[in-house]
Parts: structure tokens; C-alpha cells; sequence
């Protein structure tokens, strides 16, 4: 018997962190104060995407802005006082509360030989380029130009406030070439002609990343639903 309520207590314990509730990210260490949180709610079903919702009017009538929806994830991002994330954890239509974690993009590092690496010069000299397949480019924005100028088939931005899609950081672009560049710039270089692993397929540039590497997690969470949903114009096959 004393096993028994040893092993009970452990599985309620982690269900909760001394009284915080299951539904609320550990994260949230203090929920006492009326900071404002940007935060991603999840719900049992997927909210609709006017502010009229019901689940949008959950977290508004608690004094929350909403901000998107997220039915990729049956979500929505909203800016909340913390001290309402446990009333909302309480609702039995939410299911998780987590923040909306601020991302950072990393330094690209510098890579000569990818295609050897990748063993994709063997796939490329068989004629194996990836025509006719799509793949999002997830990052901060692709920048056209001569290896990359009838890749790029659709462009959106994420970045709050700024639509522009071409990369202002620098990582997008060099992935964008990585993985589709034509090898064009390189041309007349006598020793090695740098070219793309898959040098025929569609990208699809969705920019999350601002000028300075910046973005967030319902910025990437957006992309990815965008992604899906042109999965059948661009024939996506690939998300980076």
C-alpha cells in the first residue's frame, strides 16, 4: 500500500509543479504580477480566425490581445497579463499555455564542398536536380540573385511590421543557395563551380527572421502553416 501511494503522489506531482497547473509551461515562473506576456494558447479544438471566436474571446475577455491564429496546432498568440495564465489554464477548453519564446537565427558557417559532402554531385551528374519540387525556406528571407533568379516562385513575410521578403541578415539566402543554387555566380571560376545540391527545385521563401536574426516562435509556426497549405501549388516537399 505505501508503494502504491508513493508511485500515486509522484504522478500527480508531475502533473503539477507545487499547485501550478499542469496546462501552464514551467516557464512561467511568476504569474502573480500584470506583466504582459506574449504567450501561444493551445485549445482541444481548432479556434476560428475572427477575434470573435470564442476562444479568441476567452483570452481577450481577460483582458488578453489577440494577435493570430494557429491551426496548425489548434492555437492562437496572444499578449496576456501573467497574472490571468492560471485563470486561463483553468478553462477546460485550453489545453497548453507556453510563451511565445523570442528565436535567434545563428551565424551561417562557411561550407565549400556541400555537395560532395552530401554525396548530391553524384544525384545532380545523373540529372537528378529536384525539378518539379517545391521546398520552404523557412528563415530570414531570400535576396535574388544570379544563382538564385528563377528559384524563388513565392515569397511571404512573418516579420511583425515589415513585409519585405528579401533576406536583410544574410542566413536565408546562403541556405537558399545551399540548397538550390544554379552555381551561375561561380561560372568562370577555372578551379570549382559552387552550385546548389538540387539545383532544380521551386523555393518557397518565408521570411521569420528580421534584420537582425530575430523572430519568434508563432512567426515560425505561421511559415509552417503556410507551407501546408501551398503544399499542393508548389508541390512542397521539403521544409528547411
Amino acid at each position: 500500500m505505501k508503494r502504491f501511494t508513493t508511485a500515486l503522489f509522484a504522478l500527480l506531482l508531475a502533473g503539477t509543479t507545487f499547485g501550478q497547473s499542469s496546462k501552464l509551461s514551467k516557464e512561467f515562473t511568476n504569474t502573480t504580477t500584470a506583466t504582459p506576456v506574449d504567450v501561444i494558447v493551445r485549445f482541444n479544438t481548432d479556434p476560428t480566425d475572427p477575434a470573435s471566436d470564442a476562444h479568441h474571446q476567452l483570452v481577450i475577455g481577460k483582458g488578453g490581445q489577440y494577435k493570430k491564429t494557429h491551426h496548425v496546432i489548434r492555437a492562437g498568440s496572444y499578449r496576456v497579463n501573467a497574472n490571468q495564465l492560471a485563470a486561463l489554464a483553468s478553462d477546460p477548453s485550453v489545453k497548453f499555455i507556453s510563451p511565445d519564446h523570442a528565436l535567434r537565427g545563428m551565424a551561417a558557417p562557411a561550407i565549400d564542398y556541400f555537395r560532395e559532402t552530401a554525396h548530391a554531385d553524384s544525384a545532380v551528374s545523373a540529372g537528378w536536380t529536384g525539378t518539379g519540387i517545391g521546398v520552404a525556406v523557412i528563415d530570414s528571407g531570400i535576396t535574388p540573385n544570379a544563382d538564385l533568379s528563377n528559384a524563388v516562385v513565392y515569397s511571404q513575410s512573418f516579420v511583425v511590421g515589415d513585409t519585405t521578403t528579401a533576406d536583410q541578415f544574410g542566413h536565408g539566402t546562403h541556405v537558399a543557395g545551399i540548397i538550390a543554387g544554379s552555381g551561375q555566380n561561380s561560372s568562370s571560376n577555372p578551379k570549382y563551380q559552387f552550385g546548389g545540391a538540387a539545383p532544380g527545385v521551386s523555393l518557397i521563401n518565408l521570411r521569420v527572421l528580421d534584420a537582425n536574426g530575430n523572430g519568434t516562435d508563432s512567426g515560425v509556426i505561421s511559415a509552417i502553416q503556410q507551407a501546408i497549405a501551398l503544399k499542393s501549388t508548389y508541390n512542397i516537399r521539403v521544409i528547411n
